[in-house]
């Protein structure tokens, strides 16, 4: 073994042979590096349900099958891009954020340049530099992780909004005293929450006309079109685009809730006349029991129409969040 390694390593081929191999290798390693973003919070892949060697072997397999298909990502990126399929990509057709990329292509008119040609858009792993520094390894891992880790935490955050659902719904029924006293059921937080939480993963990993889970990992894949390794980041507006994504969470969040509290709130209204005028029925009671019925009814009926929210919602989501870290 030592001397194939020699011979290997031997000579100005040798070297060339190692070279390739090791960018490669590390094409992989930021293969890897991205994928794992969205292995560590996204939902499905980033729960604790799901175990670390699972995680890591679901990384490492979509690692050694996207990495020796990154040029012809870029490929495709290039062919989205040229809408007029004349072979070059003008200024108006490279979106804002990757035009600082590409702009000696534009800037500089003397070579008789007017756009960017093929060969200089699509990705080749002879063209990636190995860092010099552990410190450039750490940035450029930093840039890769982030991608799948703000793309987990986009789909994170529509999720919240029926854990939130559940927390108002809990507080208006009476459940959240459960909280308190939590007689060995290893329940933390919300347990009408957790059900909607629970109940929109099924709806995530069962809605047509493609699965949820794979249309997450298809926008991440696709972020390789634009986004070859060692060139990710995270813009401003992927940032502002999260806050948005928090604003609309806590809107899902009400609107779910919102018969229930209605509701509630007739019922409270009833049993404060009924208290009023039969005041030897004792309110508290038979509140309970009869709070926790009404809620369980109305949220029995109200599970078709926040399955079609939730899949009305969930495509736009992953789409908004695609382009934005796609380049769009």
């Amino acid at each position: 073994m030592d001397n194939f390694l020699q011979e290997l390593v031997s000579g100005a081929t040798g070297q060339l042979k190692l070279h390739i191999l090791l960018l490669h290798f590390f094409a992989f390693l930021l293969v890897l590096i991205r994928m794992a973003g969205l292995m560590t919070i996204g939902p499905v892949f980033g729960q604790r349900i799901v175990s670390r060697n699972i995680r890591v072997l679901i990384a490492f397999s979509l690692a050694l099958v996207i990495t020796p298909t990154l040029n012809l990502q870029s490929q495709m990126g290039f062919q989205k891009l040229d809408a007029n399929e004349d072979g070059v990509l003008q200024k108006d057709e490279i979106p804002k954020k990757l035009q600082s990329k590409f702009r000696h292509f534009f800037e500089d008119q003397a070579n008789g340049q007017n756009g960017v040609p093929r060969a200089d858009f699509e990705f080749h792993i002879l063209k990636l530099k190995l860092p010099s520094t552990i410190l450039d390894f750490v940035w450029l891992a930093v840039g890769e992780f982030s991608l799948g880790l703000v793309l987990g935490t986009g789909m994170l955050i529509v999720f919240s909004g029926f854990q939130l659902a559940g927390e108002l719904i809990d507080q208006q029924t009476g459940i959240a005293l459960g909280e308190i006293s939590n007689p060995g059921l290893e329940i933390n937080g919300s347990v009408t929450g957790q059900t909607l939480f629970m109940f929109a993963t099924t709806l995530l990993l069962i809605m047509e006309p493609i699965n949820g889970h794979l249309m997450l990992l298809g926008a991440l894949i696709e972020t390789f079109q634009t986004l070859p390794v060692g060139e990710a980041f995270v813009t401003e507006s992927t940032v502002h685009l999260l806050r948005d994504l928090v604003h609309e969470s806590l809107i899902l969040g009400v609107q779910v809730a919102a018969p229930i509290i209605a509701i509630m709130s007739l019922v409270a209204l009833t049993m404060g006349f009924l208290g009023h005028t039969v005041p030897q029925i004792n309110v508290l009671v038979i509140g309970f029991p009869i709070r926790a019925l009404v809620s369980l009814t109305v949220l029995a009926l109200s599970f078709s129409g926040i399955a079609r929210k939730f899949v009305d919602l969930v495509p736009m989501t992953i789409d908004t969040m695609s382009q934005s870290l796609w380049g769009g």
